[in-house]
């Protein structure tokens, strides 16, 4: 009877991890998103501050603003805490398998999944504490910086999540989309 119990506590935390539940859905990081997986605003006010400095840094460039695009911001906490909770910092979705960390699908087919329109940058970022350090860290970097400024984006989605069990503790992704 002991071994019994003792298997079934087992089984309940190897079955919660690398799960978020949400409402009335589990949402489960060791398969491939089918985009309809809802992660709730793990900070909504680093979510929001984050948008508005991007805004800002393309208006005093002359740019026009993004528009925030649910789809979007879907995709981007979803992927955030992908990798918050798989424990990795890298554009493609990895999956935690038996055999260790493997290549799930592509950046821009996990996009796919949550926005139907045309998704043209990705940025991603792991352990910075706040929507300034990131953006600091993203302007520093050539590649970064220039899809903050990509000219053809009309739209975008941010997500932050924060697993203090990881490496980073904190990711953050921007995404953004031309219409």
């Amino acid at each position: 009877m002991n071994r019994f119990i003792s298997l079934l506590v087992v089984l309940f935390f190897v079955s919660s991890f690398n799960r978020v539940i949400d409402s009335d859905r589990v949402v489960l990081f060791h398969q491939n998103p089918n985009g309809e997986e809802v992660i709730a605003p793990m900070n909504a006010d680093f979510e929001i501050q984050l948008l508005k400095l991007i805004n800002q840094k393309r208006q005093n460039r002359g740019l026009g603003v993004l528009q925030t695009d649910e789809g979007l911001m879907r995709a981007s906490r979803y992927h955030a805490a992908d990798m918050a909770n798989e424990n990795y910092h890298e554009h493609a979705t990895h999956n935690r398998t038996s055999s260790g960390l493997q290549v799930g699908i592509s950046t821009f087919k996990r996009i796919s999944k949550f926005y139907e329109g045309f998704a043209n940058t990705e940025n991603i970022a792991a352990g910075y504490n706040s929507p300034e350090e990131v953006l600091k860290g993203w302007m520093k970097s050539p590649g970064h910086k220039r899809n903050l400024f990509n000219k053809s984006a009309t739209h975008m989605g941010v997500g932050y999540y924060h697993n203090a069990n990881s490496k980073f503790k904190n990711y953050w992704v921007f995404e953004s989309a031309a219409e």
